[in-house]
């Protein structure tokens, strides 16, 4: 057998360590940050998280009970007063963005979840927004997924000078992707978060904004179980964001099942 000469060895690891790069350069980032924290549980969404791990965890594998989901865009955006600067995402995670650790950035992800119900394929999409002022979360909307591809919402209204970027994220979220449908129980738990935060005149809005689809609730509570259900639990949010606001509850009466025709 020939000899490999020294210089031809050096080939072969320098062209196996560019391998071994470019194979780092397309790891999914949940692995990339699970190896630097092997104790990391892949929980992201919380107060204080950092930007790294943020990312990190909307890569993690999704806790979706039936369903596939997938990451479709990621975005990372950068602001400075009023300016709203894209961030590649590729150079940050280089390490080659230029970001200072003090810089507000704004996370917005779009997944999507596919679930298969007997002969019916089941499709949803989500938009979630993650607020980093300094790097660190400070509020998200984050969507996730159930069984059968079931939206699930987490909010944490952002504080202090957070809140612009918070208002920031949910323009660009508006612009690129559509307005955010909610329903009624989502709406008044968004309400509650408002003034668990201090932002009394938000909550207020909420109230008054929600009302409309309270009544029409109770009108559709009349038909079926599944929208008396949602009424219930509509009526219960509404009466605590009530009392923790300090209004008088208006009280509708209780559906009742509707009369035969």
């Amino acid at each position: 057998m020939r000899a490999v000469s020294a210089r031809a060895a050096r080939r072969g690891v320098g062209r196996a360590l560019c391998a071994l790069a470019a194979l780092a350069c397309v790891t999914n980032p949940y692995e990339v940050y699970r190896r630097a924290h092997p104790n990391w549980d892949g929980e992201y969404a919380h107060e204080g998280a950092s930007l790294e791990e943020v990312v990190a965890g909307l890569y993690a594998p999704a806790p979706s009970e039936d369903g596939r989901v997938a990451i479709e865009t990621l975005e990372l955006w950068r602001t400075q007063g009023d300016l709203v600067m894209p961030i590649d995402f590729d150079s940050w995670r280089r390490g080659d963005a230029g970001l200072s650790p003090d810089a507000d950035v704004i996370v917005i992800a779009q997944r999507s979840c596919k679930a298969e119900r007997g002969y019916k394929d089941v499709d949803a999409t989500s938009v979630g927004y993650y607020v980093l002022p300094g790097q660190r979360l400070d509020g998200f909307d984050d969507y996730g997924f159930g069984k059968a591809c079931t939206v699930k919402n987490q909010f944490l209204a952002a504080r202090g000078p957070a809140i612009a970027l918070e208002h920031a994220a949910a323009q660009r979220v508006a612009t690129e992707f559509g307005k955010v449908t909610m329903d009624v129980p989502q709406l008044y738990r968004r309400g509650l978060a408002y003034l668990e935060a201090g932002r009394v005149l938000e909550a207020q809005a909420v109230l008054t904004t929600a009302e409309p689809g309270f009544r029409a609730a109770s009108e559709l509570a009349k038909e079926s179980s599944v929208h008396s259900e949602t009424y219930a639990e509509a009526a219960r949010l509404r009466a605590q964001l009530m009392r923790a606001l300090g209004v008088k509850a208006v009280d509708l009466p209780t559906p009742g099942p509707t009369a035969p025709r």
